[in-house]
């Protein structure tokens, strides 16, 4: 189930900016907590934030690592830009506008690579993925914070039957963990269901070798009986 391009997300989440920490961020606070608290805490770290949108990571960064947020919504981004101010910490997290499946970065060239709530929004998981593998160290971690697809039968037929719904407000609820990761070069080291109600899954990865060829999309939902 693909999502609609770029423009609609983005002018989706422009128009959200205003609201977004009403709607989710309390309740999805949790999550980005414990992701962060897993970054250990090396002095000069450099840290990218895929979907830092209005900065609600901010908080938990440490004043020596050196982070980079980057988000597709300058409406997002601007309220990022307040918190960074109210919280006197602009000067340790720096901003960008870009599109997360095009990365104006260098290979290799962060030791941590976040992505919290973002993998479900954009419309093409695997370019994004394939990008967050470029863009880390071949020692380095990859934190990503979402929600996947359930195990269970009944949950999968309820969200593969829901996602066409989401995917017309800009997310998906069919995103498979399995399928991401293998077309993405990405191997789970740790897996943690976070937030309540615990639908929310904090996964770390370390590099694996490049995928050959690129994972076909998740299977259409089943027929219904």
């Amino acid at each position: 189930m693909a999502l609609p391009g770029n423009a609609f997300v983005q002018r989706a989440y422009d128009r959200l900016a205003g609201v977004y920490d009403l709607f989710f961020g309390v309740i999805l606070q949790p999550g980005r907590r414990r992701a962060l608290a897993g970054i250990p805490p090396t002095p000069g770290l450099r840290v990218l934030e895929l979907g830092i949108g209005t900065g609600l990571t901010a908080p938990y960064y440490r004043p020596e690592w050196r982070v980079i947020g980057v988000d597709l919504s300058p409406g997002m981004l601007q309220q990022a830009r307040k918190r960074l101010r109210d919280l006197g910490t602009g000067a340790t997290v720096g901003l960008l506008q870009a599109d997360g499946a095009r990365l104006p970065f260098a290979d290799e060239c962060f030791d941590v690579v976040l992505a919290p709530y973002v993998m479900s929004v954009v419309p093409d998981p695997i370019g994004v993925g394939r990008e967050i593998r470029r863009v880390c160290r071949p020692d380095g971690r990859v934190i990503i914070l979402n929600h996947f697809l359930g195990q269970e039968s009944w949950r999968q037929r309820l969200e593969h039957w829901l996602s066409p719904v989401t995917a017309r407000i800009g997310f998906r609820t069919d995103l498979s963990l399995p399928w991401l990761l293998a077309g993405s070069g990405l191997e789970a080291v740790a897996l943690q269901s976070v937030n309540v109600p615990s639908i929310w899954t904090l996964v770390t990865c370390v590099r694996a070798p490049v995928p050959e060829t690129r994972a076909a999309d998740p299977p259409p939902p089943p027929a219904r009986s």
